[in-house]
């Protein structure tokens, strides 16, 4: 039997809040780890108003530090300063084989830690860190424009560019990552660059038995064409865009709905651009949807559309729709191209704007129904895609094997696998 590893997850944000990828990925990574008998510990920058606490979930014990949120740089400085003198704390009280840090500010502090900078370090590569601040100008009171918001999106740059030299290994979700990081930090060596794409779990997203059931159980209507997107309603994910190409789309397709889950600073807005296109009748804003309720509105729509503006680094949501068997539209953007490609190159739109967006959704409703062959074909084929290449048991196998390599030295290994599928 091998030796259980002491791994301390270090992260900006905390698995108790998931508000998105990055809080998604760490917990299948932290909450699978244990479950193969690893001892993982997660320590994460408060959700709170300063508000510190621990507890322990399904096995994974979560601490949390607290921050200044008075201002931005209040808010940067004391994320360093309370990660590093918490990690300092937890590996005196502890120990850890390896660091593995998730996003900069906390990662940057624990590597400022003395009893970590013996210790092989992993660092999860999600998104260039200046690019995503840039990216949420104006979703909240720390995401400032003006010199400002450059100041901290250098601060960022340096900060990260700090925790990927110091590295032992760093993972990515896909060769788009990968691109970035070699482009906005170009001294990284590509054989410190591991890629482990993320997962799904194909016994929560299946296919449904019966979808118009699925549909009725939801009060969706079981008659029309059902679209779906969950998003963070922000700029970047393009839904603006998919707002005027359906405005297009119902001269060709009348009967559809389109179901928008989610939340996020933009949403009266969204709402005042569907109204003034006269779309209500075709557009549903669900607000959050829970994660009992995302495997049911997978299985119930014809399809999951994507239409991401930029930055999509992996996309977690996209493996799930297709593991219920839910065909995806999605833009040519991010990693996208890398998930949908394989499967079926049809599935991508010619570009991120509207008129792409309609044309590839009226040729997808005119030649695939989904309730005749050559959508039952399609819709078999998505699901065996996830299931052949993206689930969590395949990417934990292959992050288990990761950590136990820098476990068993303190210093760079000498060549890595580098970016194999």
């Amino acid at each position: 039997m091998t030796p259980a590893l002491r791994v301390l997850m270090i992260s900006d944000v905390s698995p108790l809040a998931i508000a998105g990828g990055g809080e998604r990925v760490l917990w299948e990574q932290s909450s699978r780890l244990v479950k193969r008998g690893h001892r993982i510990r997660i320590l994460s920058r408060s959700p709170g108003d300063g508000v510190t606490y621990a507890v322990e979930r399904e096995g994974v014990p979560i601490s949390h530090f607290p921050v200044d949120r008075r201002s931005p740089l209040r808010f940067c400085l004391s994320s360093i300063l309370q990660a590093s003198r918490s990690v300092t704390r937890l590996l005196a009280e502890e120990g850890a084989d390896i660091l593995h840090l998730y996003q900069p500010f906390s990662g940057f502090g624990a590597l400022r830690s003395h009893p970590a900078r013996d210790l092989p370090c992993l660092y999860t590569f999600l998104s260039p860190a200046p690019m995503e601040y840039m990216c949420r100008t104006g979703m909240t009171p720390y995401h400032r424009s003006g010199p400002i918001g450059r100041a901290i999106q250098l601060m960022l740059w340096a900060i990260e560019r700090a925790c990927l030299k110091r590295a032992t290994r760093i993972h990515v979700l896909s060769r788009f990552s990968a691109d970035q990081l070699w482009g906005l930090y170009r001294s990284i060596p590509s054989d410190r660059i591991i890629k482990i794409a993320g997962g799904v779990d194909p016994e929560r997203f299946q296919p449904a038995g019966d979808r118009h059931a699925i549909r009725r159980m939801l009060g969706l209507p079981v008659g029309s064409s059902l679209l779906l997107t969950v998003r963070n309603l922000e700029s970047r994910m393009g839904l603006d865009n998919l707002l005027r190409a359906l405005d297009i789309l119902r001269r060709h397709v009348p009967e559809f709905l389109l179901l928008i889950g989610g939340s996020g600073s933009l949403r009266n807005e969204l709402e005042s651009l569907s109204a003034s296109l006269d779309l209500q009748g075709h557009v549903r804003f669900l607000g959050y949807v829970s994660e009992a309720h995302l495997p049911l509105y997978c299985q119930a729509a014809d399809v999951f559309v994507l239409p991401t503006r930029q930055l999509e680094g992996f996309g977690l949501i996209t493996v799930e729709a297709l593991a219920c068997g839910t065909p995806i539209l999605g833009t040519p953007v991010g990693a996208t191209p890398e998930i949908l490609g394989p499967l079926d190159p049809s599935l991508l739109f010619r570009d991120a704007t509207a008129e792409a967006m309609a044309e590839g959704l009226r040729h997808f409703f005119e030649s695939r129904s989904p309730d005749l062959a050559p959508g039952l074909h399609l819709r078999q084929a998505c699901r065996l895609h996830a299931e052949t290449h993206y689930t969590w048991d395949m990417s934990i196998d292959r992050l288990e094997a990761v950590l136990r390599d820098l476990a068993r030295v303190a210093a760079p290994l000498p060549r890595a696998a580098g970016l194999t599928p």
